[in-house]
């Protein structure tokens, strides 16, 4: 986990000083709304699901064209902690951190009023947030981060941009109980749909 993070903000340090005098560069603020979000748990052998409420997110993108309308960047997305299940009151999400990449397809060719059409690309790790209502025989617990990946596509008319990406996160949920120390890998997908607006600086 250290490694993959050490490995990404290198990546950006490494990018962005060679990119620091390219002249299109975006900024993208957004709002998302995730649905059908699962939850797969594996302990041993077995894996287990579990279906959750609706989300909503709150993020942002920067963008630098690297050449030829391909651009990339890094991105920062909150998303809002929501119920594990219809008979829990446990809630979780995560806030994502993570690298990316687009190529953007221009389908009208007009210049006043471009219509493009782009895949995007995404990885990163993901911080999970959560609240738990534990029983009392239960401590210790905590859910440390994991990977992030998401792949998706895009439209960009007049600024707006709209975006559907099915994403990844991976984490590990350790606590303890009179019985002893316990550990659970486990992997949270949605979909999810992203609004926003770009500002070229």
């Amino acid at each position: 986990m250290k490694k993959l993070v050490v490995a990404l903000f290198l990546a950006v340090a490494l990018v962005v000083p060679a990119l620091a005098d390219k002249p299109n560069m975006e900024l993208i603020p957004k709002i998302g709304f995730l649905f059908s979000p699962e939850m797969t748990a594996k302990v041993g052998g077995k894996t287990a699901s579990d279906s959750k409420d609706s989300a909503f997110s709150i993020g942002a993108d920067f963008f630098f064209d690297l050449d030829n309308n391909l651009f990339v960047g890094a991105g920062l997305v909150w998303g809002s902690n929501h119920k594990v299940d219809d008979y829990s009151d446990n809630k979780f999400g995560f806030t994502n951190l993570y690298a990316e990449v687009k190529y953007k397809f221009l389908l009208n060719g007009s210049e006043d009023n471009p219509f493009f059409l782009y895949p995007l690309a995404q990885l990163g790790v993901g911080a999970p947030g959560w609240d738990v209502d534990l029983p009392g025989r239960v401590w210790d617990y905590e859910i440390e981060p994991g990977a992030y990946w998401g792949l998706g596509a895009g439209v960009e008319i007049a600024n707006v941009i709209v975006e559907f990406i099915y994403g990844c996160n991976y984490a590990t949920e350790k606590y303890s109980d009179p019985s002893g120390s316990h550990k659970k890998d486990f992997s949270y997908t949605a979909f999810r749909i992203n609004v926003g607006y770009k500002f070229n600086i």
